[in-house]
């Protein structure tokens, strides 16, 4: 790949069953369980990963490291995070500001 090439991310649907199929064999892997995660470089579906496993494969053919790693951070976005990153952060600090639920009127009786 070169700096001109587009990398496009998406969810797989029913459409892309026979290219994630192909994908598989050229891989000779299992095709990943659903839901998958596509990279598409130049139209051409090369490498996939599971949102439910974390498997992922790819076209030995083409050069993919990055395609894969991509996808492997957005799976992990689509998670919710890794909580490092600003996300993370923010979604501490949120958490940490939320009031204490208030006691109940029979607990503060006791």
């Amino acid at each position: 790949m070169n700096n001109q090439d587009t990398i496009e991310i998406r969810r797989l649907g029913l459409g892309d069953g026979a290219a994630l199929r192909r994908l598989a064999e050229v891989d000779s892997a299992s095709t990943p369980a659903a839901p998958v995660l596509g990279g598409i470089v130049e139209g051409r579906l090369v490498a996939a990963h599971s949102l439910l496993t974390g498997e992922s494969i790819a076209d030995p053919f083409h050069r993919t490291t990055e395609v894969r790693a991509l996808l492997a951070e957005r799976a992990t976005q689509l998670r919710g995070g890794s909580g490092r990153g600003l996300l993370g952060r923010l979604r501490r600090r949120l958490v940490s500001e939320v009031p204490a639920p208030a006691a109940s009127a029979s607990e503060a009786l006791r």
